[in-house]
């Protein structure tokens, strides 16, 4: 869930959907005995909201594109690369159109109040964009970033498309390393979803 520029309107946000999830959970409780699909659908919520995938998946996505509009911006002003200004651009198209969705996404969130199967699905598709985003993010730039910086701190340049194979099989080991549990979770969530229809 993309957070704004501004501390204040990150928790006006974050607090309307808290507010949204208490509600609901306080209206299942008040029933007396919740039923077993009830039961499940306050289980996945808390499971989603415990999730600490925002924070750490912007944290990363941050970083990224602020290393590389760094990293490229002093490859420019030492070599004078086209390319680098080239990525500086794309990096700032990506970042902003990211960002912008997300934000989107979550402020959208609050619509469905009162369709609580909806609410979980755009939540988990919201998750599903994150991850989606920040992992093609780490697909394509961060080879830049690696062959950009080897440039700048070796002596020795190597042609630019071998640093890029080099540095996108580096990045694609990484990729599996730290992606691969997080499709786990998001496929776990998508099948639990998907369960509550037959729970009722």
């Amino acid at each position: 869930m993309a957070d704004d520029m501004t501390p204040y309107i990150r928790e006006n946000k974050s607090q309307k959907i808290q507010d949204i999830v208490t509600e609901t959970e306080n209206a299942f409780q008040h029933e007396g005995n919740i039923t077993l699909g009830e039961s499940k659908r306050i289980e996945l919520i808390r499971k989603m909201k415990q999730d600490t995938d925002k924070r750490e998946y912007m944290m990363m996505f941050n970083a990224l594109m602020i290393g590389l509009t760094i990293i490229s911006t002093a490859h420019f002003v030492v070599f004078g690369s086209i390319f680098a200004l080239v990525s500086i651009l794309l990096c700032l198209v990506y970042f902003v159109y990211i960002r912008k969705r997300l934000t989107t996404a979550t402020l959208n969130l609050t619509e469905h109040k009162n369709n609580f199967d909806r609410y979980l699905w755009e939540g988990f598709y919201l998750k599903e964009m994150r991850y989606s985003a920040v992992k093609l993010a780490y697909f394509i730039f961060f080879p830049l970033l690696l062959v950009f910086t080897t440039d700048l701190i070796s002596d020795e340049r190597i042609t630019f498309w071998l640093g890029i194979l080099i540095a996108a099989a580096i990045s694609s080991i990484g990729w599996l390393i730290f992606f691969s549990d997080d499709k786990n979770v998001l496929e776990s969530i998508e099948s639990e979803l998907k369960s509550l229809e037959f729970l009722g």
